[in-house]
């Protein structure tokens, strides 16, 4: 006779059966021969019954054969059901014998009983049918366990083989660089794995052991990693598109590409990360893609400010004008990103790029002043030197620039626009004077007239080489972020402004750049010892006379136009020329020309000594701190 035992896993003793070896005698029932059949589990198997028989051991019956095994003398059949397993031991002084089917394998459970006796049956996977002997009490309840046990066991195994299956073609998807295909398939294989997960947790709900469960884990683990790849290589996709059109100055196509790879990042370190493979390479990922966008949201601005600062440092006013011109077209891009948008994404505040713009565009605009005035400087010094063709050329050559100037100024400029109108018609009546020379017309001396542009305008226009700190307000808007764009050209070893060094000369060392600066153009200087002017300068037969302004004033006021007109009203000059480092007060242009005055401001004057190389005094640079 034998026993149907059910085991208590929630803290009841453990039957000796599953624990006691040894041979019985007459009046005693032995157990096992070789081991307690609790050391034949494994520590990931829960028993759940114990069925026990002293003589009739198990038979094993198979299409050709069957097969019968008894226990010998004093020992005893132990047939354990785990939560994974059925475990039948047949014990014998020579040596047990030892079965194991797993529940996954087991596709038909029958039992019978009669008064004192019972058997279990079940039909293996493969057509091998078994019947273990055993006690009659209890033994519907170990059927009806192991036919459940065996279902649970089937539909998750089924599930599982589908997860496999399924990640399969999710991982060639991947790997033909189907990011979205190969998605899609692996969240099908997780709809398989929340089946799988669903049916072990009805099973495993009312009763001990997590056998069932536990076999999922390696699936989980696979299908986490699997998800995890894709996503990876989705991130990596969209990382190398935003590279793509940041390499294009698409600024917010980039960031919308990262913006994707970011959150690709994110669904992956939302995963179980006891299971990831490499969590920590990933997230070193996610990390570089922060840094990345960080540079990006900086990149728009750092252009902005680099082209700036490139411009400031310009000798060559036509060098400065194409770096001004880039830095415009820079820090509008800054104004056209995140239009509208509450939440801005790049640097750069808007007010203070508005600001900087402005600034820009009158640098510009001097700049390509700067140009013009240069070439037409050219054609004057050609034209005296009566090489008219090569002053054709240079007077056209500053007509077209004062054009551009001109284009600039009335997009972006407008207070400038009567001033480089009054300069370009200037220019005009020297192409117009020395095409009828060339043309053998006879012509009046250019001295007279208005034929020279109006320097006094200049001062509204400002010198090409800004007097301020540069763009330091932009540069601070970076600051404030954590990083830097560069080399700053505001701070220590900045390069200074012209007119910033015109106005720290003296009376004396003025007036020799004054006239270093006039000896450049057209004219010869020499010093009016005998005259009420600092300097009187020769063209051919006409005599122009200098007075210098005080460059101690911070500009120049009526005072300095009256004395200059009233001097060339008492003296034998041709004409009066007021030389300044400083710009006129507002409104004196007018009176100027009333009184026949011409005006050498600070913004004309540093302009002159810029395009023809003046040197100027090494006492007039500023002195750092080490």
């Amino acid at each position: 006779m034998g026993q149907v035992i059910k085991v208590d896993n929630r803290g009841g003793t453990t039957p000796d059966v599953l624990t006691r070896i040894g041979q019985g005698g007459f009046l005693s029932t032995g157990y096992l021969c070789d081991r307690p059949a609790a050391a034949v589990l494994d520590d990931a198997e829960t028993p759940q019954f114990v069925l026990t028989n002293r003589k009739n051991g198990v038979s094993i019956e198979s299409p050709s054969s069957t097969d019968h095994v008894t226990p010998g003398s004093g020992y005893r059949t132990v047939a354990v059901l785990t939560d994974r397993r059925v475990v039948v031991l047949v014990g014998d002084a020579d040596g047990d014998t030892q079965f194991a089917v797993p529940l996954v394998e087991i596709e038909q459970v029958e039992h019978t009983t009669s008064i004192r006796r019972g058997r279990l049956t079940f039909r293996r996977e493969g057509g091998s049918t078994w019947h273990v002997h055993t006690g009659a009490d209890g033994l519907a309840e170990v059927a009806d366990y192991l036919a459940a046990a065996s279902q649970a066991w089937i539909r998750v195994e089924n599930e599982c083989n589908r997860v496999t299956q399924t990640l399969v073609t999710a991982t060639d998807h991947r790997d033909d660089g189907e990011y979205d295909e190969a998605l899609s398939t692996a969240r099908r294989a997780e709809d398989h794995l929340e089946t799988a997960r669903a049916t072990a947790l009805r099973f495993s709900t009312d009763r001990p052991g997590d056998a069932l469960r536990k076999r999922l884990d390696p699936v989980e683990s696979r299908c986490v990693n699997t998800v995890a790849e894709i996503r990876v290589g989705r991130a990596r996709q969209a990382t190398d598109e935003g590279e793509a059109h940041w390499r294009e100055d698409d600024y917010e196509a980039a960031y919308e590409a990262y913006e994707r790879a970011r959150s690709e990042y994110e669904a992956v370190l939302s995963l179980d990360q006891t299971r990831l493979d490499d969590v920590e390479g990933i997230r070193e990922e996610r990390e570089r893609l922060d840094r990345i966008v960080g540079h990006l949201e900086q990149s728009p601005l750092r252009r902005a400010v680099r082209a700036d600062n490139a411009a400031v440092d310009a000798d060559d006013p036509a060098v400065a004008a194409d770096r001004w011109t880039e830095a415009m077209a820079h820090y509008r891009r800054v104004l056209e990103l995140d239009w509208g948008s509450g939440d801005r994404r790049f640097a750069g505040d808007p007010e203070k790029v508005r600001d900087r713009l402005g600034t820009v565009a009158e640098q510009l605009t001097g700049a390509q002043r700067a140009v013009a005035v240069d070439a037409m400087r050219a054609g004057d010094w050609y034209s005296d030197a009566e090489q008219y063709e090569a002053a054709l050329a240079e007077f056209e050559a500053a007509a077209e620039a004062f054009e551009t100037a001109l284009a600039t100024a009335r997009d972006c400029y407008p207070d400038a626009v009567d001033h480089l109108e009054a300069e370009r018609e200037a220019v005009t009546q020297r192409i117009e004077r020395t095409e009828a020379i060339l043309a053998g017309d006879e012509v009046g001396d250019h001295i007279e007239g208005d034929a020279d542009p109006d320097y006094s305008v200049t001062a509204t226009i400002g010198d090409p080489v800004p007097e301020d700190d540069g763009p330091t307000a932009i540069e601070a808007a970076i600051e404030s972020t954590g990083t830097r764009p560069g080399p700053s050209l505001t701070g220590q070893g900045a390069p200074e402004s012209t007119a910033a060094r015109l106005r720290r000369l003296d009376q004396h060392e003025l007036t020799a750049v004054v006239a270093d600066a006039l000896d450049e153009t057209v004219w010869s200087t020499a010093e009016a010892d005998q005259s009420p002017f600092d300097l009187l300068v020769r063209r051919d037969d006409d005599v122009m006379g200098v007075v210098v302004a005080d460059s101690g004033d911070e500009a120049v006021g009526a005072a300095a136009v009256e004395r200059c007109a009233d001097l060339a009203s008492d003296d034998d000059v041709d004409a009066a020329l007021l030389a300044a480092a400083v710009p006129l007060e507002d409104g004196l242009s007018s009176l100027a020309a009333e009184r026949d005055v011409r005006v050498l401001d600070g913004g004309s004057l540093s302009a002159i000594v810029d395009a023809q190389d003046v040197a100027l005094p090494e006492s007039t640079r500023r002195v750092l701190e080490e």
